[in-house]
């Protein structure tokens, strides 16, 4: 391809932005959407290579399975419900809770100061980690999530006294040179 765009101006170098949430249709007749197609991208973190990996491997196998050895051809409706019924059924809920801290934590300076605290607890770390080594939410220790609840309510209250303001950010030059 290199001879058809000799001597053109290369307008922008940047990668596509990382969808945030899964697109309204994975599957559209018998095509399945996987991995960053599908919204498979944890919000937090940027991580899909676990969750393109895992959702092409389980709509490959829900897709074989449905056909049959070869027999048939799977509908729209079979894919939905069980490709992405199950991606929805284990993933889901990682998902939601990395959703609603991403609302809660990252929206000011208050309140990431009050997740920085947070990070500082011994549950809020072994939750984490086990979170992110088996890609979904662990923990589930009633009375620690109850203990975690009150310190989430007290580091948030201390981050937004203590915070500064969020500073207005202004880049027109650079935001010129990205149209």
């Amino acid at each position: 391809a290199g001879d058809k765009i000799a001597g053109e101006k290369i307008i922008k170098v940047e990668p596509p932005p990382t969808p945030e949430h899964s697109p309204p249709r994975r599957v559209q007749g018998r095509i399945a959407l996987v991995g960053d197609a599908a919204g498979y991208v944890t919000k937090c973190s940027g991580e899909g290579i676990y969750f393109a990996a895992k959702s092409g491997r389980m709509a490959a196998e829900e897709i074989v399975a449905l056909m049959k050895g070869g027999s048939r051809l799977p509908t729209q409706a079979e894919i939905e419900d069980t490709y992405c019924k199950k991606y929805d059924g284990l993933y889901g809920p990682t998902y939601t809770v990395l959703d609603i801290l991403q609302k809660v934590f990252y929206t000011n300076n208050g309140a990431r100061e009050a997740f920085v605290e947070l990070c500082n607890s011994k549950y809020v770390q072994q939750v984490t980690f086990d979170s992110y080594l088996y890609k979904r939410v662990q923990g589930n220790n009633p009375l620690d999530d109850i203990k975690l609840l009150g310190e989430t309510i007290g580091c948030m209250v201390k981050g937004y006294s203590t915070a500064k303001p969020d500073a207005e950010f202004s880049n027109p030059v650079e935001s010129l040179k990205r149209i």
